[in-house]
């Protein structure tokens, strides 16, 4: 991560400034470098776990917020695509014939902009609600732009899975299913462990603040939602 000096603003060459030789002259980058989110992109993959914790203790919510936008739009992008292939599956397995099926229109606009609405204001509920069980429930110390800095980086991983899910989708079902379910168990698995490091709680109470906040989203989804729509 590009760190520089609090006395002269020059950048740190291994931890040290170049002109002052202050090691401890450094502070936590928050604008964009595209250098650096091509580094963190790369290093969840070499080092998932050492790259979560660098990155949330930088607190570069800039590269998060923009990986964030990234993996909203490849969701949004997966569900006109998934659309599209979910009506032409249903269209010859019911016996229409394929004039009826191209005759149907798909709202590619509509969808795209709801699902990229929804998974943004989405992300702002989860770290929200990290942030409350995590700090005011279980006495953390974190904060809302650490929990969004946290779920920026681990969203690689799930950006990812959708993008081979939205390239498999032409090949195999069963492929595509597949590869979903394993990016998405490898996606909870480096959140979970990232977790410990934003959240700084009692590593036994990581479970339960996942469990919480869940069951919470699941309340709001299935009962809160429906009731306001």
């Amino acid at each position: 991560m590009a760190k520089f000096c609090t006395k002269c603003g020059s950048k740190l060459v291994d931890g040290k400034c170049p002109n002052c030789e202050n090691k401890k002259s450094e502070v936590p980058t928050t604008g964009f470098d595209m250098n650096e989110m091509i580094e963190v992109v790369k290093g969840m993959f070499t080092k998932p776990v050492d790259t979560i914790k660098e990155v949330v203790e930088n607190e570069n919510i800039t590269i998060s917020s923009i990986l964030i936008g990234i993996n909203a739009i490849i969701i949004a992008l997966f569900c006109c695509l998934g659309s599209k292939e979910l009506i032409g599956v249903f269209t010859s397995t019911s016996g229409f014939s394929s004039l009826i099926a191209t005759s149907i229109e798909i709202p590619y606009a509509r969808i795209f902009f709801t699902t990229l609405v929804t998974v943004l204001v989405t992300y702002a509920i989860l770290a929200g609600l990290f942030y409350l069980v995590a700090d005011k429930l279980f006495h953390g110390n974190s904060s809302y732009k650490k929990m969004i800095t946290y779920l920026g980086i681990t969203s690689v991983i799930l950006s990812t899975t959708m993008l081979g899910t939205i390239v498999l989708m032409y090949v195999s079902v069963q492929l595509m299913l597949l590869f979903l379910l394993c990016g998405l168990v490898l996606s909870n698995v480096y959140m979970i462990q990232g977790f410990r490091y934003t959240a700084e709680i009692d590593k036994n109470k990581i479970g339960y603040t996942y469990g919480l906040v869940y069951l919470i989203i699941l309340i709001i989804t299935m009962f809160i939602i429906p009731a306001i729509f």
